[in-house]
């Protein structure tokens, strides 16, 4: 039986967490023994991993603290195959390849890391660049989720023909489709107006405040009724509620927190909307497509317009721009797409297709 180990901090609610997910339980159907290793405690997606997954946890909450008890582990277990997710785990699992040189080590990189880290300091931003440059190439495969996030890992010096992009997997899962019994969530079920749904951790990058300023001016512009729904929680919570004092929107849009499952909820909903900065991939785009949902996401680098086939499948606008934003969910919303086309897209990112291409990188 051939083994594989996906290494990623931790198991809290997330895009990249729920794709190593969906790749672990992928391969454990496939009869391979397949552990889940993560440097910090937090396992919010314990419901849908496949039971016959081993979750080893290192217990740390510094990466470097965590090099240790990674390596002692790995001398410690036979595995074929080694799967490091994100930048900088992956930089510290390149010591593999010393401690073990049976083991296949393969590094996937989720976000576009030129975007994700630019407002740290210059020497910060060398030091990774060089950190990548010099440690990537220990990796007998470097897979990029979408093609703009390889473009940037060739800018920070990984080699072109080292690199392949294979985007990330959807995964129908299987059992409840309950949609939870909380208030907020209530109101905008019951409520006659147009729903409007989006998805995400509350952190700058998602730029939610984007969001809200373009629902405040559609409420004045077009006077539309609209009840909205954000699922997800995070640092920016507080500065996101002020956001909707400041526009007076509350009762209008909805903070509810995190759910288990967001597909449900999307299938309530009229349009789907992704006001983020910069994305490494959109998982939840994808998963939004798979219920026949209408997309609206800003044309930011890498994954969205990839996904949405530059504007043909969904409806792009500029980034950071509530006034394009309420102009493209008003256009979405008097000129639904498809949504069977919409659903055939989600097909090409089922677990099936991106698994066997995950298959042809690794010692199987």
């Amino acid at each position: 039986m051939k083994s594989i180990c996906f290494f990623t901090y931790n198991l809290t609610f997330g895009g990249a967490e729920k794709v190593v997910v969906y790749l672990a339980n992928y391969f454990a159907l496939r009869g391979m023994e397949v552990t889940l290793l993560t440097i910090s405690k937090g396992n919010d997606l314990k419901d849908i991993i496949n039971p016959k997954i081993k979750i080893v946890c290192l217990n740390k909450e510094k990466i470097v603290n965590a090099i240790p008890s990674l390596i002692k582990f790995v001398k410690t277990h036979k595995i074929d195959n080694f799967v490091a997710n994100i930048w900088p785990l992956t930089i510290v699992s390149s010591c593999i390849r010393f401690v073990s040189k049976q083991t296949k080590l393969l590094f996937i990189e989720h976000c576009n890391l030129s975007e994700e880290f630019k407002n740290q300091n210059v020497i910060f931003r060398f030091a990774q660049t060089t950190s990548i440059n010099l440690f990537y190439r220990f990796a007998h495969e470097v897979i990029a989720v979408s093609a703009g996030v390889k473009e940037d890992l060739v800018k920070k010096g990984v080699k072109n023909s080292k690199i392949s992009v294979i985007y990330n997997p959807l995964e129908q899962l299987k059992g409840s489709k309950k949609i939870d019994s909380i208030k907020n969530v209530e109101t905008w079920l019951n409520s006659s107006d147009k729903k409007l749904i989006s998805v995400g951790e509350l952190k700058k990058q998602k730029n939610f405040p984007n969001l809200i300023k373009a629902i405040g001016i559609l409420q004045k512009k077009y006077s539309i009724k609209l009840k909205v729904l954000i699922l997800g929680d995070g640092p920016e919570r507080k500065n996101i509620e002020k956001e909707i004092t400041r526009q007076e929107l509350e009762g209008i849009i909805l903070l509810p927190g995190w759910v288990n499952d967001p597909v449900p909820y999307l299938h309530q909903a009229d349009l789907f909307v992704l006001p983020s900065d910069y994305e490494g991939f959109g998982v939840v785009i994808t998963e939004a497509l798979s219920t026949g949902l209408n997309v609206v996401s800003t044309n930011c680098k890498s994954g969205p317009s990839e996904i949405l086939k530059d504007g043909e499948l969904g409806y792009l606008c500029r980034v950071n721009d509530p006034d394009d934003l309420a102009e493209s969910i008003n256009e979405a919303l008097n000129n639904p797409l498809d949504k069977d086309k919409l659903i055939t897209r989600a097909g090409d990112f089922s677990i099936e297709n991106i698994g066997r291409l995950y298959e042809e990188k690794l010692d199987c």
